[in-house]
């Protein structure tokens, strides 16, 4: 996978299954995050969305409890006590806490997110803490350059607007609900690609990297 993008394939490939999921969840009504687990030769391992504000989730994963995040999702179909060097989870949203010990758990040292969660500013100073934390810590990278960080993060504030607009500041829910308004058929939109054209011109800048 070389996260490159092609003629009528405007998510790069690496990518393409995270938001994928990431827009699933938003069309379901929970939290728009998706996750996938690759290999070291780019394979998919293992692949999870939010299911939090959902009644059944695929047997072995979480919904309808608040700890039903994406990276729960697709970490907890690994069998436990292997090793899986040179795995990699590419998430849209930022790992909080709670899916940062996952991977700790899991044994998976290397993650890659597409946008910047501001509540866990920070997050990247538990490693010193020491002793297993520090030693099993998942490498953090990112957020991804170009526009998929600006919509990972306009994903998250558009189902805040739509589900708990008391969350946001102004300045975030009216940008929210300037792109509802602007997007024609957003809300329609069956795929993350069709959902990310859409939204395009709120993005930035077209620059083919991730």
């Amino acid at each position: 996978m070389n996260g490159r993008t092609g003629p009528g394939d405007p998510i790069p490939a690496v990518w393409r299954l995270p938001f994928e999921l990431a827009w699933e969840a938003f069309r379901a009504g929970s939290r728009p995050v998706g996750a996938v687990l690759y290999d070291a030769g780019g394979r998919v391992v293992a692949a999870g969305r939010n299911r939090a504000q959902e009644p059944q989730a695929p047997p072995g994963q979480l919904a309808g409890t608040a700890i039903a995040h994406a990276e729960i999702n697709a970490l907890a179909q690994l069998p436990a006590g292997r090793r899986r060097d040179g795995h990699r989870l590419h998430t849209t949203l930022e790992p909080c806490l709670l899916c940062s010990g996952a991977l700790v758990h899991s044994h998976v040292r290397h993650v890659v997110y597409a946008a910047p969660d501001p509540l866990w500013h920070g997050i990247e100073d538990v490693p010193a803490v020491g002793g297993l934390i520090a030693e099993r810590w998942a490498r953090r990278e990112g957020p991804v350059a170009g526009p998929l960080a600006a919509f990972g993060t306009l994903l998250m504030r558009l189902w805040a607007v739509l589900h708990t607009p008391d969350d946001l500041d102004e300045t975030a829910a009216r940008t929210a609900r300037d792109c509802l308004a602007t997007a024609d058929g957003l809300l329609d939109a069956e795929t993350a690609q069709q959902a990310y054209e859409l939204l395009r011109p709120h993005l930035g800048p077209r620059d083919g990297t991730a």
